[in-house]
């Protein structure tokens, strides 16, 4: 290439210092990971989020609005974001507000797990062998098997004056593979 023939030339200099400074900025990045990003644009229904990369990632509002972000849809706000795709064949950046927030959560419940500490919850419905529970915190949902909930002796099984009410949950599982925690049910402190 012609621009290489003489790297002394203030230009190439110049140039040569402007690639390596973009390589250092997205060394870090690599899919798979939680990036940071700051949202530039928001329209009605997408956010345009500048993550660093050649071109900006878009995430739908409505998936922001279902992880609790609300509040930060807004420009110049910063989000977390998982790293699916650098391009994809279109070019475009591919992005997820949704696993990044799972991914961190998990990393919260895994270190309470680790710790052998109790977490806040609350039962949302019931579902066949249990009932699912609320992490109070996050909005992550965990299953609670029934045989932790009720008791063998008891013929009635009405949970309808727990639901909702905030409890203590002992983690007594985590399957990483599955993504599966199952807390165990303690009423009181």
């Amino acid at each position: 290439m012609e621009i290489f023939k003489d790297s002394n030339k203030k230009e190439n200099k110049e140039f040569i210092n402007l690639l390596n400074t973009q390589f250092q900025k997205n060394k870090n990045l690599s899919e798979g990971k939680i990036i940071e990003g700051r949202i530039t644009k928001v329209t009605e229904k997408i956010v345009f989020v500048d993550c660093g990369l050649k071109s900006e990632a878009i995430v739908e509002i409505s998936e922001l609005k279902q992880i609790g972000l609300d509040k930060k849809i807004k420009e110049n706000e910063k989000i977390s974001l998982y790293l699916d795709r650098i391009e994809d064949r279109s070019g475009n950046v591919v992005v997820s507000a949704t696993k990044a927030s799972q991914i961190s959560t998990w990393k919260v419940l895994m270190e309470k797990f680790k710790n052998n500490e109790h977490i806040n919850g609350r039962f949302k419905q019931r579902v066949k062998g249990g009932m699912i529970v609320e992490h109070v915190e996050t909005g992550f949902q965990l299953f609670c098997p029934g045989s932790q909930v009720f008791s063998s002796s008891s013929k009635e099984k009405d949970v309808s004056t727990l639901m909702g009410e905030p409890q203590k949950f002992a983690l007594i599982k985590m399957d990483e593979q599955r993504g599966v925690l199952r807390p165990s049910f303690r009423v009181g402190p």
